[in-house]
C-alpha cells in the first residue's frame, strides 16, 4: 500500500507556523543582539560634550528573555521538522498543541501589556504606540495561523498523510440487502 503524499494544506499549516513561532522571534532576538552590540561598541569623542545618561535596555527585555525566546524558537522549529516528515501520528497533535500553547502564552503577554501601567520613570517614546499596534497585529496574526493549522490538520487528507494509510473505503449495502443486528 503507498504512503499518502503531503497534502499542500499541511505544507502551509507548517510553514505558516514555522514564519510565526521561529522566524519571527528568531528575527527580533537577532535584531536585539545587533542593536546591543552596536551600541556597547559606540565610542565618544575624548573633548566633544559627554552625553547625559548612556546605555539602556532595549524595549525593557532582559538577557534570560531573549534566551528563552531563542529555545523556544528553536524547540518549534524541531517539531516542525518531525511534523514536516510526517512518520509518526503523534507529531500532528504535538504540532498543534505547540501552536495553541505558543498563541496562548503570546494572547496572554499581549493582554498584560496592554492593561499594564507604563512605567513612567522609564519614560514613553513615540515607539510605544508602534509597538502597542505591532502587538495586537501579531495577536491576530497568531491566532488566524493557530486556527488554520489545527482546522487543517484535523482534516481527512492531514490525518492519513500523519497515519501512514489511507482507511478502507465502507461498504455500501444495496436496498435489498438484508442488515441483521443482534439485540441480546
Amino acid at each position: 500500500m503507498q504512503r499518502p503524499p503531503r497534502p499542500f494544506g499541511v505544507t502551509l499549516a507548517i510553514l505558516a507556523s514555522l514564519i510565526l513561532f521561529t522566524c519571527f522571534p528568531l528575527m527580533e532576538v537577532g535584531i536585539l543582539l545587533s542593536v546591543r552590540l552596536h551600541f556597547s561598541n559606540l565610542t565618544l569623542a575624548g573633548d566633544g560634550p559627554q552625553p547625559f545618561a548612556m546605555g539602556a535596555d532595549f524595549l525593557g527585555i532582559s538577557d534570560n528573555k531573549i534566551f528563552l525566546q531563542a529555545l523556544i524558537a528553536l524547540i518549534f522549529l524541531i517539531i516542525a521538522f518531525f511534523a514536516w516528515r510526517g512518520r509518526r501520528p503523534f507529531m500532528r497533535y504535538i504540532l498543534m498543541l505547540t501552536c495553541v500553547g505558543l498563541t496562548l502564552f503570546n494572547i496572554l503577554n499581549v493582554v498584560v501589556g496592554q492593561l499594564s501601567q507604563q512605567n513612567l520613570n522609564i519614560g514613553t517614546t513615540s515607539l510605544d504606540s508602534i509597538v502597542n499596534a505591532l502587538s495586537l497585529g501579531q495577536f491576530a496574526l497568531g491566532l488566524l495561523v493557530t486556527f488554520y493549522v489545527v482546522w487543517y490538520l484535523n482534516r481527512g487528507p492531514a490525518r492519513a498523510f500523519y497515519r501512514g494509510y489511507y482507511l478502507p473505503m465502507p461498504t455500501e449495502s444495496s436496498p435489498g440487502d438484508i442488515v441483521t443486528t443482534n439485540t441480546t
